[in-house]
């Protein structure tokens, strides 16, 4: 299994730079193909904040300084998309084709930018976003979440840095859940190819930890040997204590289940999926 189609959000912010290293980082081992998608905003959804009785001349005017600012942000993503193109030695072209080498084309879109995210995400083998918290795009958050929680597509967040190296050494946070099988199951393209893996399991105060045996045995079937590791959380929060782990083991992407409800409030206000979303230096690969 391959993964052939990678899609990666842009905003034409500087933070473009980050998502476009992270998806060719992601595409490299298969010779994928990089969508980048650019959601241009449509100026009839800022009306409503203006109320009733605005005039026809400052309703254009609305217009077109909102026509202006999408220009800009999509010529600052085209401008982003050949930089990284040029570092990446990836070639541009129209639309999608199989190729023998990393490739990337642009497709321009209109609408809600969550909607049209999580849309086209239904036809793509993994999503990249850049660090949430460093989102400065409204509906960013909200995109994310829509991909991860309607789509069924994985998706990776990127490291605060464009990666070094991506899914050499993997980590896979394991408890047992439907959630990590999936992850654990969509990530199997990269775990062909890594170097070193390792299956880590938190024990919480009064609580059994999660035996990794199926995970492992799982693995061995597919030819794969992984390094296990158990680790007692104490009065430490699961996900502090997964990405230390990740961390001191060398890891440079880390599996996870996404937790949580369809509820944005409930997947960023509480629990695993918040704090390491939050607070991870490293690549995220997340299935819900």
């Amino acid at each position: 299994m391959a993964y052939v189609k990678i899609l990666a959000p842009l905003t034409g912010s500087a933070s473009d730079a980050t998502v476009l290293a992270g998806a060719f980082a992601a595409a490299a081992p298969f010779k994928a193909h990089v969508v980048a998608l650019f959601v241009r905003p449509d100026p009839a959804e800022a009306m409503p904040f203006f109320g009733e009785g605005v005039s026809g001349a400052m309703a254009q005017e609305i217009v077109d300084t909102a026509k202006e600012a999408a220009d800009k942000a999509s010529s600052g993503a085209r401008a982003a998309i050949a930089a990284a193109a040029k570092a990446e030695a990836a070639v541009v072209i129209d639309r999608p084709e199989k190729r023998d080498t990393v490739s990337i084309s642009f497709r321009e879109v209109q609408g809600n930018f969550a909607d049209r995210v999580a849309l086209a995400a239904r036809l793509s083998d993994l999503v990249v976003f850049g660090p949430l918290k460093q989102s400065d795009r409204p509906g960013l958050a909200e995109a994310f979440e829509a991909t991860l929680l309607e789509t069924g597509r994985p998706v990776v967040l990127t490291g605060q840095t464009a990666p070094k190296n991506f899914a050499r050494r993997m980590a896979i946070g394991w408890d047992g859940s439907g959630a990590c099988a999936r992850a654990l199951i969509a990530a199997m393209p990269y775990l062909a190819r890594a170097e070193a893996i390792e299956l880590l399991s938190v024990r919480k105060p009064n609580t059994e930890c999660e035996s990794c045996d199926d995970a492992r045995d799982y693995l061995a079937l597919h030819g794969l040997a992984c390094e296990e590791r158990m680790i007692d959380a104490g009065s430490r929060g699961v996900g502090a204590v997964l990405l230390e782990a990740a961390s001191q083991g060398g890891a440079d992407l880390l599996v996870l289940g996404g937790y949580g409800h369809k509820s944005l409030l409930q997947i960023f206000t509480g629990g695993v999926t918040k704090h390491v979303v939050a607070n991870a230096e490293l690549p995220l690969f997340l299935v819900h």
